[in-house]
């Protein structure tokens, strides 16, 4: 099992529900559209790794992750939900920059967002899935 499949199967198997992880976040500002696609793209590929290695932890397939991609227009996003839990990370194009972003019911509101980098999206998966309630008998026992 992986880092992050062995910090889920802990989280999900904790007798008493924790906090649920903030991940790091920085303001939204305008980059350069190379440096925010490879953003974007850096963050959807591992999130489809940990999606993955997620459901791999949770037992209970009606609590299986999802992942969901849009794309169109001027914006690249996906989002990924546990139950009715959802967090979406896009980046909009415009005049030759882009704005990354993530919106979530589940992460305090106010000025728009987006992960400081792909290190930060385990921290918001184990997030949604504490806040969907998920507990341990979904999630598989560690040997």
């Amino acid at each position: 099992m992986t880092f992050f499949m062995h910090r889920l199967a802990e989280v999900l198997g904790a007798e008493e529900p924790e906090a649920a992880p903030q991940p790091t976040m920085r303001p939204a500002v305008a980059v350069a559209r190379n440096e925010g696609t490879d953003r974007q793209i850096a963050l959807r590929s591992l999130a489809e790794q940990l999606v993955s290695e997620a459901n791999a932890v949770i037992t209970d397939p009606t609590s299986h992750l999802s992942l969901v991609d849009e794309v169109g227009g001027d914006e690249l996003a996906f989002t990924i939900s546990c139950r009715n839990h959802l967090a979406r990370v896009s980046t909009r194009f415009a005049g030759g920059r882009t704005v990354g972003q993530v919106i979530s019911d589940d992460l305090p509101q106010g000025e728009p967002q987006e992960l400081t980098g792909p290190e930060a999206l385990p921290d918001l998966l184990v997030r949604l899935v504490i806040a969907a309630g998920l507990h341990n008998e979904q999630a598989i026992h560690l040997s």
